[in-house]
């Protein structure tokens, strides 16, 4: 990841806002460079134009995502509670606190398409992680499940997370909540009957 001013990362934190909120075309420089402090040739000085600094903002997005999954995934898993579980759980809450997920999944929805290539290979690297996490945590809650069913186990997480997603985009907490419910509901008790 790129190393950066102080003032380009300020740029960046209001940047990963307003493209969270609006997306790549609707997002300005120059309210951008404005909410910074600065004018926009200033902002010049730091990305060499609009695709610079969403590139820039994607990056880090998509580490402090990585991270939360690490994180998310090393904790201590309680008595009681399946593989996936607590990331599934907690997806809308840190929807609604991350202007990196907000940001990362929108552009994964939506991507520009001049940077499709690099939103596209991007966000599949943070679904391989997030699906390595998966089996590792499926492989230690039962050890006894060949690869095959372990594919199938990662691939259903990934399609239960993906359809999380966009109700988030799409429709919001409410039907989030509904939909996490009933796909728990189901996975959940396929999970325990291992």
């Amino acid at each position: 990841m790129r190393s950066l001013t102080p003032s380009a990362e300020k740029i960046c934190a209001i940047a990963v806002e307003q493209f969270a909120e609006l997306g790549y075309d609707a997002s300005s420089l120059n309210d951008i460079a404005a909410a910074a402090g600065m004018r926009k040739p200033s902002l010049y000085a730091h990305f060499a134009g609009k695709d610079d600094l969403f590139q820039v903002v994607y990056a880090r997005a998509l580490h402090a995502e990585h991270e939360y999954l690490e994180a998310c995934f090393a904790e201590k898993v309680t008595a009681g509670e399946l593989p996936g579980q607590r990331f599934a759980e907690r997806l809308n809450q840190r929807y609604q606190a991350s202007a990196h997920l907000r940001f990362m999944l929108r552009t994964a929805f939506f991507p520009p398409s001049e940077l499709r290539p690099v939103i596209c290979a991007g966000f599949e690297a943070y679904l391989a992680r997030l699906g390595e996490l998966f089996t590792q945590a499926l492989r230690r809650y039962a050890p006894a499940l060949d690869e095959q069913q372990q594919r199938l186990y990662g691939d259903a997480y990934l399609g239960i997370v993906d359809s999380l997603n966009v109700e988030l985009i799409y429709a919001g907490a409410g039907a989030f909540e509904r939909r996490l419910a009933a796909l728990w509901r189901l996975f959940g008790e396929s999970l325990a009957r291992l």
